[in-house]
């Protein structure tokens, strides 16, 4: 049996227990991994590219879900880590064709940055995302905020405290910060 860490080992490389058991893992998580991505917004050619990218991962890492308890879990983390990587790449991207792009005529340089809609779903909860774009993109004064929520101010703030911690979090957890 070949090394479950070489970047090259793909279906055809395993044996056939090994294959079995990827195969098995597919069509019992792949439906569910294929919702999650979709739920999130993304565009179904990048999801279908994360899933594949996620199940070849599996594939080198096919040792850690033999012992894992819940295989879908941790496909998952994959897929999460997955999205999250090409996710900073495209928002590396964007900063350096900023940086390259000359100003328009009126002068304002042209952006090409992802929606923090896209950037942080799936991160926090979609009720605490929107809750931290209102405050901190929009600028929705807080006491208004919670006018609007129908809320106490304190509660409020409370709020936004604990959905800011949850991202903060999330990012950390997912190596973007």
């Amino acid at each position: 049996m070949s090394d479950s860490t070489d970047p090259g080992k793909d279906l055809s490389a395993l044996g056939g227990e090994e294959r079995a058991f990827i195969q098995a893992l597919y069509l019992d998580h792949y439906p569910a991994l294929q919702s999650y991505v979709c739920r999130l917004g993304f565009p179904e050619d990048a999801a279908e590219d994360w899933l594949q990218e996620t199940f070849l991962t599996a594939i080198r890492r096919i040792e850690t879900l033999h012992l894992c308890q819940n295989p879908r879990a941790y496909l998952i983390q994959i897929l999460r880590n997955v999205i999250g990587y090409h996710l900073r790449r495209a928002k590396y991207a964007a900063e350096l064709l900023e940086k390259l792009r000359p100003a328009d005529r009126e002068g304002a340089a042209y952006r090409d940055e992802l929606a923090p809609e896209l950037l942080y779903r799936g991160l926090v909860r979609e009720d605490e995302l929107q809750l931290l774009l209102r405050v901190y993109r929009d600028g929705v004064p807080r006491k208004e905020l919670a006018e609007e929520l129908g809320i106490d101010p304190d509660t409020c703030n409370k709020r936004i405290q604990r959905a800011r911690a949850h991202l903060l979090a999330a990012l950390e957890r997912d190596e973007l910060l």
